[in-house]
């Protein structure tokens, strides 16, 4: 019985953290343009240069707008949801192991 319990707690938990990955592999990213509605690249360009970047330089990829630009004199780069306005989930842009 208690071989039971122990494989039926096991399963259970098991089960949850299943559940819990999955939901936090569907959460959007934060949210640069609020509204979630279609953003614009002037709109996009325009919310960065408030918030301090410049240099900025917007390429189109699919759905979603590759940004790069300066922010505090480095190199940033961030892509954008031009459905949402929202800032690309797990963005690892790592192109650094060379």
């Amino acid at each position: 019985m208690n071989r039971f319990i122990v494989s039926l707690t096991g399963g259970a938990l098991l089960i949850g953290a299943a559940g819990l990955m999955i939901a936090r592999a569907q959460q959007p990213g934060p949210v640069l343009i609020a509204g979630d509605r279609p953003v614009t690249a002037e709109q996009v360009e325009a919310k960065l240069k408030a918030d301090g970047w410049s240099n900025i330089v917007i390429s189109r990829e699919g759905k979603y707008m590759q940004v790069t630009g300066l922010l505090n004199g480095k190199v940033g780069k961030i892509a954008v949801d031009s459905q949402t306005g929202r800032l690309r989930a797990n963005d690892d842009d790592d192109d650094d192991d060379d």
